[in-house]
């Protein structure tokens, strides 16, 4: 592009030669589309000032953190030291489409449906009155272009008629991201739960079926939502972990140089113990409760985190029965359910700032440790890696260039 760089230094200097002209003498309007043109050409043909690609795998910092202070460690179990195959997103989808048809009279043609992998992503905002799902960005400006209901993109003059604009409120928006008119899908299980919605919406439409969004929404999420909290999911996945667990050879190395370097390792789930013994067992091996110091499962978090009264109680592993006992302390090689944070700190004595928590439920497992506690926080998001990928692209790189 010398050529075109040396064009331009002339034009340049040919228009700011003079050191005075009226602004209708200006003649130049064509030079300096020319050089307009030239320098676009040269930017979007040139990879010389592209950005450094950065690494999908990453780690990405908010504030300093010097690991070498971490005296204890702590992990979620689904999606963080647990990744599932996309076997498990058409598990869901096929049980919540099922659960409408059966118990909520849904029409039978939604049987015919299957998942479809990249319908819906974690974290979009659903318009709960509208039945629209967008991507709204963390100063809470809907994203336009990504608004959809059902498979119909909704043109921006709609969406900005709608909302007076583009910028949400607080209010419209809430601290959790759920509110009375939004909801946000916050958690990996629900990628299923957002395309089934997209396909009953698209459905209804096509048949000129009258609805309100926000029924569907209502039913959907109920029918998710007994797919996983009656146990089904659990107990048809702990039967099959080769098919939906991803196996991970790194993972256990990985805890194996923390209880080498003396660090301190605890696991909080959701999931109950069968459950975890199922997975962790094919991801671990038979023995994977000596890489914990501290087992807790049906933490019921969040509010595990904020609860005070409610107590931890051990439990049988062989018959998976609570004891009736009190517990006055947390022992290696033992499971506990339930409890609170507040109890936890107060029997392992942990300090706020040795403690590194990861999970990947951003509200459900980090939102308040550290405001409440001190505690460091990480998170699992896989979908970062496919922000990454889409940032590196070539494409991408000339759009912010030009």
């Amino acid at each position: 592009m010398l050529c075109n760089y040396k064009q331009y230094s002339q034009l340049i200097r040919q228009i700011f030669s003079q050191s005075q002209r009226s602004f209708h003498q200006i003649r130049q309007l064509k030079d300096l589309q020319q050089i307009y043109e030239l320098l676009k050409e040269e930017s979007l043909t040139s990879t010389a000032s592209y950005s450094e690609p950065m690494n999908p795998d990453g780690i990405f910092a908010n504030n300093e953190l010097d690991l070498e202070r971490i005296k204890v460690y702590g992990f979620d179990f689904d999606y963080t030291l647990a990744t599932y195959k996309p076997t498990l997103h058409s598990l869901i989808y096929d049980h919540a489409k099922t659960f409408l048809v059966k118990n909520l009279r849904y029409p039978d043609h939604l049987m015919d449906f299957c998942f479809r992998p990249g319908m819906g992503a974690r974290g979009l905002h659903l318009d709960i009155k509208r039945g629209w799902l967008m991507k709204v960005d963390s100063y809470h400006n809907i994203q336009l272009g990504t608004v959809y209901h059902g498979m119909r993109r909704v043109p921006d003059k709609e969406v900005i008629a709608a909302h007076r604009g583009t910028k949400l409120s607080v209010d419209e928006v809430g601290y959790l991201g759920m509110t009375p008119n939004m909801f946000q899908f916050v958690d990996i299980f629900t990628i299923s739960e957002i395309t089934l919605l997209r396909d009953v919406t698209q459905y209804f439409m096509d048949k000129s079926i009258a609805f309100a969004p926000e029924y569907v929404h209502y039913d959907v999420r109920e029918a998710v939502s007994f797919f996983h909290k009656s146990g089904m999911m659990h107990q048809i996945v702990g039967q099959a972990v080769e098919q939906y667990f991803q196996e991970n050879d790194r993972l256990k190395p990985f805890l194996q140089r923390l209880r080498d370097v003396n660090k301190q390792i605890f696991l909080i789930t959701n999931s109950n113990y069968w459950y975890v013994n199922r997975g962790m067992t094919y991801l671990l091996g038979k023995n994977w409760t000596d890489f914990f110091d501290i087992i807790i499962c049906q933490a019921k978090k969040p509010s595990f985190f904020g609860a005070q009264k409610r107590p931890f109680r051990e439990i049988n592993t062989h018959n998976n029965s609570k004891s009736w006992d009190r517990v006055h302390k947390l022992q290696k090689g033992k499971v506990y359910v339930e409890g609170n944070l507040t109890t936890l700190v107060q029997m392992t004595h942990w300090q706020g700032h040795d403690v590194l928590y990861i999970g990947d439920h951003i509200y459900g497992d980090l939102a308040d440790l550290f405001l409440t506690h001190g505690w460091r926080t990480g998170a699992i998001l896989e979908e970062v890696k496919d922000e990454i990928n889409v940032i590196n692209s070539e494409p991408f790189q000339k759009t912010i260039r030009w």
